[in-house]
């Protein structure tokens, strides 16, 4: 996976997370109140992406493990 890819799957967590909390750092969900129809599509858009992201980071993570041990860069036994 290139820079890139884990720069966007990077991008991909953040917006996650901002969507998730910005309804309540901008004010637009007064506190004490019911969730409006809003900040619901906020927070599960923003827990989607987040996942998402998540899953993106480790998917790519077990996938540079797997190049390493096929390049035979796996740990090494002691004899």
């Amino acid at each position: 996976m290139s820079r890139l890819g884990i720069i966007g799957i990077g991008l991909l967590f953040a917006t996650g997370i901002w969507l998730v909390a910005a309804p309540f750092v901008t004010g637009q969900q007064p506190d004490g109140t019911t969730w409006t129809a809003a900040t619901r599509n906020d927070v599960i858009a923003g827990a989607l992406l987040t996942l998402l992201g998540f899953a993106g980071f480790f998917t790519a993570l077990a996938g540079h493990i797997a190049d390493l041990y096929a390049r035979g860069a796996g740990p090494s036994v002691p004899q």
